[in-house]
């Protein structure tokens, strides 16, 4: 709305690689998170308003690179002289048409002639956004940064909140969720006292994917309902989609396939009917990822590859990695390790224009499988101890537990059961830290019961020279 294992997903498809512990982690996806752009409150007679789009007439595609809701605001650019609001409408056009480069050089021809803090404001919001969405998230960070300096002089306090909440996206796409969640909850609580039910319920829904990220189920369940109610309450199709969607994810996670399904399903249904592109391609990976979840990976393919479809059709990067890395599970899943491989490094050279933290973390993971089925255990270690480096900087507990799990089990295949144990035994006691239930969990004590049936003596730690490609 959202490697082998998300950030938060607690989901195992174990598969045998003939070690004594049995398989890898193996339930992980490319989950993909997507919401509209925000009307970030009510329309309004008002200066300070927001551009409002109707998502059945725009045609609108301009989704976030990570999850989330972006802020769109226009504190009165449609009524500035013709020189600012001729080039912002442009600059919108543009950001529409996925044309982003060109979208920033028109806001900031309007920047140049803006005479109010607010407006200065907006169109620094806008030009962040068109950054956002090319992926370039410092640029972003330093033009959401000024926006919300110049808000706060001008006492603007709907702006002040919509660059809260973009700054918010941005850190939870470079990993820090603890400063997501506090610029998300201080969006979230100026929309509420300032009356603004759809900044809330925006605001909301990015609080849900912090949760769960974090591997909070619970939290994250309550979040999304909430900005349900509230998309129903003020009749935004668009939003109930994404709502109904990452409700989805959220049985996705606790292995509930057949709610997960019913939902991911609704959330399609509802994006073809108001011809939403990015959200139809959105919810097929999602659907993909529960069908592979079944053992169903023609299915999975099937999806994977309609959403590739779509995402390169748009322009869209990032999700093209979610869908390349998608389709690389389904070859691993198939035993076709060099195809899966191709792809998941296809996935890192996106990454490497486009960071993501996640996604970065994920691709490791997914490589680290294939180096393992081929045993590779050396590559297999580098690639899951980079992987959890990065799940430890962003705070994902079951990204954590994900790592040490697999971690676990190549130490348990080299003959190390003292360390296998101590790593499961970290790994399962991150899961239940969090409250984490289901396949996940089980898998990691059915390791460490089959552990303790092996026996056998420590040997010592060797690690083999890597083997050249």
């Amino acid at each position: 709305m959202e490697g082998l294992q998300l950030a938060g997903l607690i989901v195992a498809l174990v598969v045998g690689a003939g070690a004594i512990l049995g398989g890898i982690w193996r339930g992980g996806l490319w989950v993909v998170r997507r919401f509209r752009p925000s009307p970030a409150g009510p329309q309004s007679t008002t200066q300070s308003q927001v551009i409002v789009q109707d998502p059945k007439t725009s045609g609108t595609t301009v989704i976030n690179v990570y999850g989330g809701t972006v802020n769109y605001y226009a504190d009165g650019l449609p009524q500035a002289a013709p020189q600012v609001r001729d080039r912002c409408e442009e600059g919108r056009k543009l950001q529409d048409a996925h044309r982003h480069d060109q979208a920033i050089a028109q806001l900031e021809a309007a920047l140049a002639a803006a005479d109010t803090d607010s407006r200065r404001g907006a169109l620094l919001l806008n030009i962040g956004i068109s950054h956002y969405l090319s992926g370039r998230l410092v640029q972003a960070q330093g033009s959401y940064t000024q926006a919300l300096t110049l808000f706060q002089a001008a006492g603007d306090d709907e702006g002040e909140a919509a660059a809260l909440g973009n700054l918010g996206l941005v850190y939870a796409d470079t990993g820090d969720l603890d400063t997501a969640e506090s610029h998300h909850s201080r969006a979230l609580e100026i929309f509420g006292r300032i009356g603004n039910p759809v900044g809330q319920a925006n605001e909301l829904g990015n609080l849900g994917n912090v949760y769960l990220d974090r591997g909070e189920l619970d939290r994250a369940e309550e979040h999304y309902r909430r900005a349900l109610e509230i998309e129903r309450r003020v009749d935004d199709p668009h939003g109930q989609a994404t709502a109904l969607g990452n409700l989805g994810l959220v049985y996705a996670h606790r292995r509930d396939l057949k709610r997960a399904e019913k939902h991911h399903k609704q959330a399609l249904d509802i994006f073809r009917r108001i011809d939403a592109p990015l959200g139809q391609a959105d919810v097929l990976i999602n659907l993909g990822n529960v069908y592979r979840g079944r053992g169903d990976v023609g299915s999975a393919e099937e999806h994977y590859a309609q959403a590739l479809d779509i995402f390169r059709r748009i322009g869209d990067p990032l999700g093209a990695a979610n869908a390349l890395g998608s389709l690389g599970l389904v070859y691993a899943a198939r035993g076709d390790l060099d195809r899966a491989k191709e792809h998941y490094r296809q996935v890192l050279e996106i990454d490497d224009r486009f960071p993501s933290a996640l996604n970065r973390a994920n691709t490791l993971t997914a490589l680290g499988n294939v180096y393992a089925d081929r045993g590779d255990l050396i590559r297999a270690e580098e690639h899951y101890e980079q992987a959890l480096e990065i799940h430890r900087r962003m705070g994902n507990l079951l990204g954590q537990a994900q790592d040490l799990y697999n971690l676990g089990l190549l130490a348990a295949r080299r003959g190390q059961p003292d360390e296998a144990r101590r790593l499961l035994t970290e790994a399962l006691s991150l899961s239940d830290r969090i409250g984490a239930s289901g396949a996940g969990p089980d898998a990691v004590r059915a390791a460490l019961r089959r552990l303790g049936e092996a026996g056998g003596e420590e040997k010592p730690r060797r690690r083999a020279r890597r083997r050249k490609e």
